[in-house]
């Protein structure tokens, strides 16, 4: 059958590389899609095993419509009976993307009306609409006037793992920070850092990446469970892993706020790895260096009441204290803030462009090799964020920056969109370097569609 797995733009590569090793076939690349095929088996190893999936969606019925009225004919002609039961309760989610149809709630409402009014006509009666915990979801996509009907056999957000009891304000969604550890190619042995942690998500999927334990749990409610074909033992079958906690690396969360720190130790410690995961107090700005080499990944705060001055110099900090610190390691950063990412004063070997919720980001990465990938002001010559740079870091700081600091731990850590699937009609331009799968083993749909519309799923 045909399934196609969403997820965020710019996790679309590493997905199919997911969709790969589980054996998936016919892979093809959509714009924050993947489309393959697969049996009931692959549907269930789907929604368990993958990482960079938002939610697997089986589509059962394509067909082109004219307004509003043919999307409510046609969608009343479906065989609604094969599909589910009239006792039980179901929801429609659209999306759309097109010049004639606007509005996904009234595309949402027509559909709803279409089928209720075709089980009256077989029944006499109707089955009732549950947006919360539906026996069936059914998702509407529209592009121009192309309609996708799918089932949706997640049901609900695959990013919601069940681990975060505690957050703070604004943290990163878990299926970008599991795509973002997946495409820095980390190699599950250097000791994994996230200097600036918030609430653990990061360090989180690593520890479920590092000992190969999927991230859901068996006991979830995926939707595929309420369809008359659910197969409880072959569903037992697929969930029967048994997770290894042995030779782990080293995991490491730091944070100078309480509030974070806090919150990241009960997330931890609910799931029992707190004797996993390190949680240290520590002010990343202050940091010295050490012969130990890291893989850092960080989703650095980013505050939009900060003057364009405040962020230069936010970003001129991390990159200081990478150079001074952190000689010998690697960095992964995400940033929504262009002019940040040049002010950190190394030059970034690869830049991926992703939806950080609502907002276009870099995910870039910087090595720290003694001496090198240093850039050169343009007006003197100097290397800029050097040993004068890193005289700055700790005076400055320390003078004119703790405010600040302390006005964000108590606010908000981030201006970060919880959002599934980050929505948003920008066409960046994907970077050249973008994505980490096997190019030969796929293909990339072409996509020919007006510049001002994405496709959406």
């Amino acid at each position: 059958m045909k399934i196609t797995a969403v997820t965020i733009k710019g996790l679309e590569e590493v997905l199919a590389q997911e969709l790969i090793d589980l054996g998936a076939k016919d892979i093809e690349i959509m714009h924050r899609a993947v489309g393959f095929h697969g049996d009931q088996e692959l549907l269930y190893k789907a929604n368990y095993w993958l990482r960079t999936a938002i939610r697997v969606l089986v589509p059962v019925h394509i067909f082109t419509v004219k307004d509003e009225e043919d999307l409510y004919d046609k969608v009343f002609d479906l065989p609604w009976d094969n599909y589910m039961d009239i006792d039980q309760t179901f929801s429609i989610d659209a999306v759309v993307s097109s010049h004639q149809f606007t509005h996904s709630k009234y595309i949402a409402l027509k559909t709803k009306d279409a089928l209720v009014d075709k089980w009256r006509k077989l029944e006499g009666r109707r089955p009732d609409v549950n947006t919360l915990t539906p026996d069936v979801k059914v998702h509407v996509r529209i592009y121009n006037s192309e309609v996708t009907i799918s089932l949706d056999s997640s049901s609900d957000s695959l990013h919601r793992r069940g681990y975060r009891t505690h957050s703070v304000p604004a943290p990163i969604n878990e299926v970008l920070a599991a795509g973002m550890i997946l495409l820095s190619g980390w190699d599950k042995k250097t000791t994994f850092l996230d200097p600036m942690c918030g609430s653990g998500t990061l360090v989180m999927e690593a520890l479920t990446l590092a000992a190969g334990r999927p991230p859901q749990d068996k006991d979830r409610r995926f939707g595929f469970k309420q369809w008359r074909d659910f197969d409880n033992d072959l569903w037992d079958k697929v969930t029967d892993v048994e997770v290894d906690y042995s030779n782990l690396p080293k995991i490491i969360a730091r944070d100078k706020g309480l509030r974070p720190l806090k919150a990241t130790e009960m997330n931890i410690g609910h799931l029992g790895w707190l004797d996993y995961i390190s949680v240290e107090k520590s002010d990343f700005f202050k940091s010295q260096q050490s012969d130990e080499k890291f893989h850092i990944v960080m989703n650095p705060p980013y505050d939009e009441r900060l003057r364009e001055r405040d962020i230069v110099q936010f970003y001129q900090f991390i990159g200081d204290t990478l150079k001074s610190a952190y000689t010998g390691s690697e960095a992964w950063i995400i940033a929504g803030n262009e002019e940040g990412l040049k002010s950190i004063g190394l030059r970034a070997s690869r830049r991926i462009s992703m939806m950080n919720g609502p907002i276009p980001s870099k995910f870039c990465k910087f090595e720290m090799y003694e001496g090198t990938r240093k850039i050169k002001d343009k007006t003197t010559g100097n290397d800029k964020g050097q040993d004068k740079g890193s005289r700055r870091n700790d005076r400055d700081y320390d003078k004119g920056y703790k405010e600040k600091d302390r006005s964000r731990d108590k606010s908000s850590r981030g201006n970060y969109s919880n959002s599934d699937t980050g929505n948003n009609s920008d066409k960046s331009k994907k970077s050249r370097n973008e994505g980490s799968s096997d190019k030969s083993r796929y293909k990339r749909k072409e996509d020919n569609s007006d510049s001002a519309f994405d496709r959406p799923w």
